[in-house]
């Protein structure tokens, strides 16, 4: 599980930070990659890494604002040549009038898609996806305009089968393997043996919070209360800024620090930065907040293992 960081500016792109995005390397736990937000300029930023933006299945949209989106028609365009066939869709989710806006643009710009998109519209708290290993939530915001949080949940999992030391038995791969992990104990040449003696250890639920533009309301601590990783907003880093947030429907790191004391967060990714602060005000962030958690302050193309 990886997560790479496009864009982590505040609104206007700058020198050194692009406009929102970032994306999720779910190759080895969901075989595909999730983009959330895609603001302008973002299949820019994509060739300077190695995702491949075949791979991208999933485009979660928070709000409708230009600098969460404008990159998106670029990117579905652009994909559109990467691929031999149909078998590589997208699903975009996002709150009511993304579908609009996407289609609007295809059709204004004639650009003919050779892939199928399909749209998950919503606007209101509910549950967008729930399969065998994960679960998806949207979570409404207070932007000034409507706006999504997104809680990822990964299932506890069984752990992975170790399949040198099944061959040594003389059991080679194939759909044997699936019987052996899925079941408590299986037989093999009249023996019979327990499944847990060929699995690593069961990976644990983990608790994904994503916090896009929001102005600070109590019950944010709620919703990241169980949190093993949170990445959020916080356009505004020094605390005499507060004031700014609130009026501008942004977090300030005093909501930040307010939010995440009674959490279980670990690891802590801030974004959407304004284009104001230096390294040295991003530093004394860093020193201030709780040693128990690790904190990042993002930067486009900052990349890490979750």
């Amino acid at each position: 599980m990886k997560l790479q960081f496009l864009g982590t500016g505040a609104g206007l792109p700058a020198k050194f930070r692009n406009t929102q995005s970032f994306v999720f390397n779910f190759m080895q736990e969901l075989k595909e990659c999730w983009m959330f937000d895609c603001g302008e300029a973002t299949q820019h930023q994509i060739l300077r890494t190695n995702i491949k933006p075949t791979k991208i299945t999933k485009i979660f949209i928070s709000h409708l604002h230009a600098d969460h989106i404008l990159g998106l028609i670029g990117f579905l365009s652009s994909r559109n040549f990467l691929l031999d066939s149909k078998e590589s869709g997208v699903t975009i989710y996002g709150p009511v009038g993304i579908r609009q806006f996407v289609k609007q643009n295809l059709l204004f710009t004639h650009c003919s898609l050779n892939f199928d998109v399909k749209y998950v519209e919503f606007s209101s708290e509910q549950c967008i996806i729930d399969n065998k290993t994960v679960v998806v939530s949207t979570y409404p915001l207070n932007h000034n305009i409507e706006c999504f949080g997104y809680k990822i949940i990964f299932k506890n999992q069984k752990g992975s089968l170790d399949a040198e030391k099944l061959k040594k038995l003389g059991i080679m791969p194939g759909p044997f393997y699936k019987n052996i992990k899925e079941q408590d104990s299986f037989v093999y040449n009249e023996t019979t043996y327990n499944s847990s003696e060929f699995l690593s250890e069961d990976k644990p639920k983990k608790e994904i919070a994503i916090i896009p533009d929001t102005r600070y309301f109590p019950q944010l601590n709620e919703f990241v209360k169980n949190s093993d990783i949170i990445i959020s907003e916080c356009t505004y880093l020094d605390e005499k800024d507060a004031h700014h947030a609130r009026k501008n429907y942004h977090l300030s790191i005093l909501d930040i620090e307010n939010f995440i004391t009674e959490s279980t967060v670990k690891r802590l990714f801030l974004t959407h930065i304004s284009a104001r602060y230096d390294v040295d005000t991003e530093k004394s962030v860093v020193e201030k907040i709780d040693k128990t958690i690790k904190v990042s302050i993002a930067h486009d193309l900052d990349e890490y293992n979750l």
